[in-house]
């Protein structure tokens, strides 16, 4: 019987190539993958760490910003303090977080940030106090508006939400807020009539405390809040303040004397000290910037006092 003929030898060796071609492809798609992979995982560990290290550069500023803020003993509180010198951008070392190497070319770690009195602006939530319009604190925020060329109507819508985010007796029992509280100005933009216009213009002027009883604080206010809070006109409160940066005022009566106000000794809508800061700062290490907003309350002085983070921001 006849045998078949044999494959010739060179088709052969060219089969066997091209299949050693293919394997070979397959294995390098194979390992590149597990390298892509594994340069994935090695650089999400790596942001990790990166965050993780911010984290505790945050947290050490911020402790930093409680002991300044504890350690003030002056009766009032001015820009011209401890607490209000800025930190500019500084480059850490591994001495600033206990041996963690930060501070080689590619890995840079930068801190930026500075304090601020959170008092130094109109609290829109003292235009309600247990329920009702407290209508001292509404008739300066009428003529704040008024100075601002802003329609008045909008003290009517912000009085109108804060209720809302309340608690209220109905029926012989307290019923649930309807709305979520304001807790940051730019919450404002929550409330009807309170565009990016308006918003840009209250900006410097209007904040968001958790507590009603705060007073403004004549030694870091703007002119126009210091005008419509404490009635007098807007070119008096501009006097004062460029009078201020140099000698600021360690009462409310020296105060009132040096706006001209005769016999005025105090007013609830007003302070000369502050109990809630603003500490803001930047920080970038490697990939990653952090940026936080921090609102800290300080209730007492010295090395014991209480002084307590509110609530943070990142961004």
């Amino acid at each position: 019987m006849p045998r078949a003929p044999l494959a010739h030898p060179r088709r052969q060796r060219g089969a066997a190539i091209v299949t050693a071609l293919v394997v070979v492809t397959l294995a390098a798609v194979v390992v590149s993958g597990l390298f892509y992979r594994e340069s994935v995982a090695v650089r999400s560990i790596e942001n990790r760490l990166a965050i993780s290290q911010t984290r505790w550069v945050e947290r050490a500023a911020l402790d930093w910003a409680k002991v300044i803020l504890r350690a003030d003993q002056t009766p009032y509180d001015h820009p011209n303090d401890v607490w209000g010198t800025p930190v500019a951008e500084t480059q850490l070392d591994e001495t600033v977080t206990g041996g963690a190497n930060i501070g080689d070319r590619a890995r840079n770690a930068f801190l930026a940030g500075a304090v601020t009195d959170a008092q130094g602006k109109f609290n829109v939530l003292t235009l309600v106090d247990g329920g009702v319009p407290s209508p001292p604190h509404m008739e300066a925020m009428q003529r704040l508006m008024s100075m601002l060329g802003l329609p008045g109507s909008l003290v009517a819508q912000l009085v109108a939400r804060i209720q809302l985010s309340q608690p209220r007796p109905f029926e012989g029992r307290v019923v649930p807020p309807l709305e979520i509280p304001l807790v940051r100005f730019g919450d404002l933009r929550d409330v009807q009539g309170f565009t990016e216009p308006v918003m840009q213009a209250l900006q410097a002027h209007l904040t968001v405390l958790p507590d009603v009883n705060t007073g403004i604080n004549v030694n870091t206010a703007t002119p126009e809040v210091i005008a419509a809070v404490a009635d007098i006109s807007l070119s008096a409160a501009r006097g004062f303040v460029s009078q201020r940066e140099h000698r600021p005022v360690s009462s409310l009566p020296e105060f009132f004397k040096l706006v001209g106000v005769d016999g005025a000794g105090s007013s609830p809508l007003l302070t000369v000290n502050t109990r809630f800061f603003l500490v803001n700062g930047v920080i970038r290490y490697d990939r990653v910037e952090s940026q936080t907003e921090t609102l800290i309350r300080r209730d007492s002085f010295g090395p014991r006092g209480a002084v307590q983070v509110v609530w943070q921001h990142r961004n």
